[in-house]
């Protein structure tokens, strides 16, 4: 029996194949949590819900097996609410982006299909790499920060008043780590 070697480019394909139906399970899910968040405090149901608890973090049952812990978002003046306004609109752009690949990764012309897996793949290691960095340096003890990384640059924003030069140093070497991005392409703002 002669055993049959699978073509690099199969395996690629597969592999990419897999990895799209992950992020896309991913992304159905974070929808879905985002859904099930604005249905909770949508006006009618939120007075309701304010009359459980007048805490700003409240649990709910669901189903007595499940916990759904959930926190109500509300303009204080702080710089807060850009982080979470910034990930909304981000995650918008990123649906879309992926909904037109998608629709190109079944294009019949075969260099648009390749050229939508690439752009895929891209995109994927992007947001990867973005999801990384934004972890550990929560983990690090910074209280919230978004990343755009790109093949050229990385860019930061801190929710902080100011940055001491240690913690620059400690943001530049998990970017650096996580993108061998050089220092000096390496751009941090703060917000408050």
């Amino acid at each position: 029996m002669v055993k049959e070697k699978l073509k690099p480019e199969f395996l690629f394909n597969d592999q990419l194949l897999r990895l799209g139906k992950l992020l896309g399970f991913l992304a159905s899910l974070v929808l879905i949590l985002g859904a099930f968040w604005v249905w909770l405090n949508a006006p009618q149901r939120h007075s309701a819900v304010s009359t459980l608890s007048t805490q700003s973090t409240r649990a709910s049952t669901v189903d007595p097996n499940i916990k759904i812990q959930f926190e109500t978002i509300k303009p204080d003046g702080t710089g807060e609410n850009y982080f979470v306004n910034y990930r909304l609109k981000r995650e918008q752009f990123r649906q879309e982006t992926k909904a037109m690949l998608s629709e190109l990764l079944n294009s019949t012309v075969e260099k648009t299909k390749i050229q939508a897996q690439e752009k895929w793949l891209e995109l994927s290691t992007k947001i990867q790499k973005e999801d990384e960095i934004e972890n550990l340096l929560k983990i690090k003890g910074f209280k919230d920060v978004v990343t755009d990384v790109n093949p050229d640059n990385v860019t930061l924003i801190v929710y902080a008043l100011s940055l001491t030069p240690n913690e620059v140093s400690l943001i530049q070497t998990i970017v650096l780590c996580e993108t061998n991005i050089q220092l000096d392409k390496i751009m941090i703002s703060v917000e408050n």
